[in-house]
């Protein structure tokens, strides 16, 4: 009996562990960026160490407050925050910088 608590104990620690291990994120900054149905669209937001840092619900750097077309164009937009962000700049972005990178506008 005092063997079965034992395992158990162990495969309790051992699943607290793995699933802990799961939420790191593996880009070495600890940003992590999840995509989220907004309205007609698409939002983003971005954690760090798992703390909701931005929550995106629309195109930034348009006048219009729309949300993204497509699921893409969320990742594309966070991605290249997340790289602002990693490079110690301001996570913003310009209707330019949108149109470079393809988002539908």
């Amino acid at each position: 009996m005092k063997q079965k608590i034992i395992i158990f104990t162990v495969l309790i620690i051992t699943s607290a562990l793995i699933v802990k291990l799961s939420h790191i994120s593996t880009n070495g900054y600890g940003y992590d960026l999840e995509t989220y149905k907004a309205g007609n669209g698409w939002g983003y937001t971005i954690f760090v160490k798992n703390k909701v840092f931005i929550k995106q619900d629309i195109i930034p750097g348009i006048p219009a407050k729309k949300p993204f077309a497509t699921e893409k164009d969320a990742v594309i937009v966070g991605e290249l925050m997340i790289e602002k962000l990693k490079s110690k700049k301001i996570p913003s972005i310009s209707y330019k910088e949108l149109q470079i990178n393809g988002v539908i506008l």
